[in-house]
């Protein structure tokens, strides 16, 4: 039987044929057991299942390896796909709630300026009031007095309201008219106007529009107009009297 290996060169043994398996062989090493094999098909068949099956787990390792060496990647996208969908969240939100806002300003505006009775609208209002009053008979009878400081009973003054009643310009707006007559049967006729965040003017000033006297004032968030004829009598002591109230 021929040797396959020198006297002076040691066996081949299992572990060489591992090693080679592995591909962890020498080359001089590696070609004695290439010839080993291939006299021996069997046992090439072996080895060379071997050198598959750790081919395959070293795949399996460095792809695991390639995958932890990735995750940090992944990972760090994940982080940033999160965070930007916690910030479009948070955008979306403060979008909402600013438009929110901006129509509840947009309807509180809105109200006011439709409630707003502009001083030049209550000043002709007061003086289209004297003239319709001025125009009519007094009836006699006495109106009710509403429950408004400024627009107390007169009578002690000379005074007697004979009529109450309320102008609407819109449908917030409104204006309420008082109709008095003094002794003489001459009218004076006050017309107030809510003015929430008008600053309070508690003595009147007056102008002249035509024979009519106008006097004005604002107190406790209302815009005030008595007007009446400038030789009417009792119109300055009614002024004086309901703004020192």
């Amino acid at each position: 039987m021929s040797r396959t290996h020198s006297p002076t060169d040691p066996p081949l043994t299992e572990a060489d044929m591992q090693a080679f398996a592995d591909g962890n062989l020498p080359p001089e090493r590696a070609a004695r057991v290439r010839k080993y094999l291939g006299a021996r098909p069997r046992e090439a068949e072996r080895i060379a299942f071997y050198r598959h099956l750790n081919m395959q787990m070293r795949d399996v390792f460095e792809g695991a390896f390639a995958q932890r060496i990735r995750a940090p990647h992944v990972d760090r996208a994940r982080a940033i796909d999160f965070r930007s969908k916690v910030r479009k969240f948070f955008l979306r939100r403060i979008g909402v709630a600013l438009l929110s806002i901006a129509l509840l300003v947009s309807s509180v505006s809105g109200w006011f300026f439709a409630s707003r009775v502009s001083t030049e609208m209550l000043d002709a209002t007061a003086v289209m009031a004297l003239m319709r009053a001025s125009g009519q008979r007094d009836a006699g009878a006495a109106a009710t007095v509403p429950n408004d400081p400024h627009a107390a009973d007169l009578a002690p003054l000379g005074l007697r309201l004979v009529d109450a009643r309320t102008r609407r310009p819109n449908a917030f707006a409104r204006i309420d008219i008082l109709d008095y007559r003094n002794a003489d049967g001459d009218a004076v006729v006050l017309v107030s106007s809510p003015a929430p965040f008008a600053a309070d003017k508690p003595h009147w000033s007056a102008q002249r529009v035509g024979d009519a006297r106008l006097l004005m004032w604002t107190a406790d968030g209302k815009r005030y107009v008595l007007a009446g004829r400038a030789t009417t009598h009792g119109l300055m002591r009614a002024a004086d009297a309901l703004t020192t109230r």
